[in-house]
């Protein structure tokens, strides 16, 4: 690494595998974190003013009308300005977290893909960043309960024009039948001096002090680091909340029903009574999971990633 230059760290989610909670900690940490040379960028700052400008440019160049339109030379000056507040130093290590870098839950709902627009969304997280990006860290997810989750968000985003069927959204994933593996490899094309780390969602609860410490650098042990005060948040949707969600949206129409999630969301939470949303057959979730197990194992064996595994 040139000595002049900070060490770019990206944390890129991906969706639905507790990214809230590793960002909750780096923030809650940030001023003893910089003591060490370490610096996190807040990531709705970083979601505000560095991933949407440089996503809106994205959907610009696809030919897609998205207010606000975002020439590359607004581009220009707007990643200008967002590093320039940065204010990173040389050796620095800089961290930018966003689960939004390859695109969002209703790209991957509505093609059933992982992030269907991800080859031009991922380059260009990757080209607007000045300086190399030394290190990438993800979590990839079981694909059963990664749509099943994208789904549940998209209902709680989504306009009722925009709706579709719940069997609509399982048709799509189960035909495209979209890989983790070349999801991967994208991200390595799209940051090829970036050492990439990867955990499996189903292994977060006893390695989070290891992912928080991975993406820091090492330089804050996790037990000596502050823990974030708890908020009290929406509860997350259980099956039956989306089951009645949906039979209105049939019966109501997506307008009405759509109105009603927050109702139908808080009369259903999710927790001992109420299990999670889970549209899958059983051999649908056993294909699901097989197909998971292999792209795992293959992206292991194959692409000299290093994986984060519970200590044994």
């Amino acid at each position: 690494m040139a000595k002049d230059e900070p060490y770019v760290v990206v944390h890129g989610g991906v969706h639905k595998t507790a990214s809230s909670a590793v960002q909750a900690v780096l923030k809650r940490n940030q001023g003893k974190l910089l003591k060490h040379g370490v610096r996190y960028i807040h990531h709705r700052k970083a979601r505000l003013d560095y991933t949407n400008p440089v996503q809106l440019n994205g959907y610009l160049r696809l030919g897609l009308d998205f207010k606000p339109n975002i020439t590359d030379k607004d581009l220009e000056k707007l990643v200008r300005q967002f590093w320039k507040k940065v204010e990173a130093e040389p050796g620095e290590r800089v961290i930018l977290s966003d689960e939004n870098m390859p695109g969002h839950s209703g790209h991957c709902v509505r093609r059933g893909r992982l992030y269907w627009r991800r080859t031009t969304l991922i380059p260009a997280f990757a080209d607007n960043i000045p300086y190399p990006v030394r290190e990438v860290h993800l979590a990839l997810r079981n694909y059963a309960d990664f749509f099943a989750s994208a789904y549940v968000e998209f209902l709680r985003s989504a306009t009722g024009a925009r709706l579709f069927p719940e069997n609509q959204m399982k048709r799509n994933v189960l035909s495209e039948m979209e890989s983790w593996t070349k999801f991967v490899e994208e991200v390595q094309e799209a940051f090829p001096q970036a050492k990439v780390f990867i955990w499996r969602f189903e292994d977060f609860k006893p390695l989070f002090p290891k992912i928080v410490e991975s993406i820091s650098g090492n330089v804050v042990a996790h037990a000596d680091m502050a823990v974030p005060k708890r908020k009290r948040g929406r509860p997350s949707a259980s099956h039956q909340a989306i089951k009645v969600m949906l039979e209105e949206i049939e019966r109501f129409g997506g307008d009405h029903a759509l109105a009603r999630r927050v109702e139908i969301q808080d009369e259903y939470p999710r927790g001992p009574e109420y299990p999670a949303y889970d549209p899958w057959t059983r051999a649908e979730r056993g294909h699901l999971t097989r197909m998971y197990d292999q792209d795992v194992a293959e992206i292991r064996r194959r692409l000299g990633v290093t994986f984060l595994e519970p200590d044994t």
